[in-house]
């Protein structure tokens, strides 16, 4: 169990680190993954209740601000071509839609706020520090917070250079480039799912509590 707690905690460090220096756009989120999927890992070790729980919401979090983020890049990719980070500037006049679904997926991984992701996270923290398992209960939750904001690092920034490019930026020289209502929906239907789920978890806990228990 120790062994793999370490793992889990340097595999969550590590993900994040390699999302924060990657420049292409779907490869920082690939290395997101490895991190965030690690956060379950670590839950699912400590084998607690609390910490289960943590780590099946995350699964469910993880999975539609995820999706969301990599719709949001195919859609970019689709109809501009671009698929790198420095490219991305002014990309929210070009496609507004779709870059506010990519922030609110962005502030459910990070774990803003009624995000599912909060949520998830939340128990997770509680989980270790009840665990008793001594260090990780503190250090998971350390690492935890630091990757956080690692995430808040590698993804915020693509929305604030694409809505607020700054004053050289050629407004006019953009055009909409949404895409169809068709890859639209889904991007839509998952942001959605991932901001009820932040908003009205309680059946979501009582169910996998009941199933942990």
């Amino acid at each position: 169990q120790n062994v793999l707690l370490c793992m889990s905690i340097l595999t969550v460090f590590m993900g994040s680190m390699l999302a924060y220096g990657e420049p292409v756009l779907k490869k920082r989120l690939a290395y997101s993954t490895i991190s965030q999927v690690s956060y379950i890992l670590f839950g699912l070790f400590l084998m607690n209740q609390t910490a289960g729980t943590g780590s099946f919401l995350h699964v469910l979090a993880h999975g539609f601000v995820k999706a969301v983020l990599f719709l949001c890049a195919g859609a970019i990719i689709f109809r501009t071509g671009k698929t790198r980070v420095e490219e991305l500037r002014g990309i929210g006049k070009e496609m507004p839609l779709t870059m506010c679904c990519y922030t609110i997926a962005s502030l459910g991984l990070i774990g803003i706020p009624p995000m599912g992701g909060f949520v998830s996270k939340w128990y997770l923290c509680m989980g270790a520090l009840s665990s008793h398992r001594q260090p990780f209960a503190w250090i998971g939750v350390v690492v935890l917070l630091i990757s956080a904001l690692l995430t808040a690092g590698y993804l915020l920034p693509i929305s604030v250079q694409g809505f607020l490019p700054g004053e050289d930026f050629d407004d006019k020289a953009c055009e909409r480039k949404e895409p169809t209502a068709w890859m639209t929906f889904p991007i839509l239907v998952l942001t959605i799912l991932a901001l009820v789920m932040g908003l009205f978890p309680n059946e979501l806990i009582r169910w996998f509590t009941g199933i942990l228990a």
